[in-house]
């Protein structure tokens, strides 16, 4: 069943009682009884998001999928996605959330956004069954433990057993990561990337994002086909009719609401933009999602 609010919950680490690291662990057993409230409504964050189940399930649904995770397996949630779930309240294993700005500042470079699991949402399935399973494990006491501490050299030492436990996942995801020749570029179009997050619902067009880079626009659109298959304009538009599919989904806004909020300068002129998209009105979206 959908689960529909009258707006979206941001959250912030500050939501969980954390010390100002910009990192938090705990324990699934803690987190069904202090913190399951936070996430029972449609909410996005201000940080990243890894659950890792060592037993039981969850049900998990993330904008408009529903994932169900087991045993061993690890959900990676990205910051910009909404999202819900249900742990069962038996289940053991961790959450852990940590910014940008922590994992960053272990780096000159962003290596971040080298991980390629963290571009999306998804789901590391099978490390129960792999030599990397122990090690895991251990990683997830070691931070809790140092979490716990809170020293002076807690933050780096954080960070360095994050880096381990990211570079597991990346391992099980399959992926390749960049070649170094490529990190200029795809550091450009993550730049981007965070721009359109701030910037979206009221600038349009490709030029603006161009300007704040110092770039010219069609070296960021060429870029972005390179680096995401999409040009500058299709990326913007997709990130605006992502929102508005989530907005359908996940509140009880009327379709002039969201038209408006995503600044749209008449509701009709949405309803045509989502329909050339969609081959559906708002609307009948939602009347599909119910």
């Amino acid at each position: 069943m959908v689960v529909k609010t009258e707006e979206i919950r941001v959250l912030t680490l500050e939501d969980f009682e954390s010390p100002d690291l910009g990192f938090f662990i705990t324990s699934l057993q803690s987190y069904n009884q202090h913190y399951c409230s936070l996430f029972s409504l449609p909410n996005q964050r201000r940080f990243y998001m890894i659950i890792f189940l060592e037993d039981q399930a969850g049900r998990f649904v993330v904008d408009q999928s529903s994932t169900q995770i087991h045993k061993g397996e690890v959900l990676s949630v990205s910051p910009t996605s909404v999202c819900t779930f249900e742990i069962d309240k038996q289940a053991k294993g961790w959450m852990v959330l940590f910014t940008d700005a922590f994992f960053s500042k272990r780096y000159n470079d962003n290596v971040l956004y080298d991980f390629s699991f963290l571009k999306s949402n998804s789901v590391c399935k099978q490390l129960e069954y792999t030599e990397d399973m122990p090690r895991w494990r251990m990683m997830m006491d070691a931070m809790y433990d140092e979490f716990k501490r809170s020293g002076a050299d807690s933050r780096t030492i954080l960070r360095s057993y994050l880096n381990i436990v990211l570079g597991i996942m990346e391992r099980h995801n399959g992926i390749a990561v960049d070649a170094p020749y490529n990190r200029e570029k795809e550091s450009k179009v993550r730049l981007f990337e965070q721009l359109l997050e701030q910037y979206y619902k009221r600038e349009r067009f490709p030029s603006f994002y161009a300007e704040k880079l110092n770039i010219s626009t069609n070296y960021l659109n060429r870029i972005c086909k390179e680096r995401r298959s999409r040009s500058v304009g299709e990326i913007i538009r997709d990130r605006i009719l992502m929102e508005a599919e989530r907005l359908l989904y996940h509140t009880f806004k009327t379709v002039s609401e969201i038209s408006f909020e995503l600044g749209f300068d008449s509701s009709s002129y949405f309803i045509t933009f989502f329909k050339k998209k969609h081959g559906l009105s708002p609307e009948e979206f939602r009347k599909t999602q119910r």
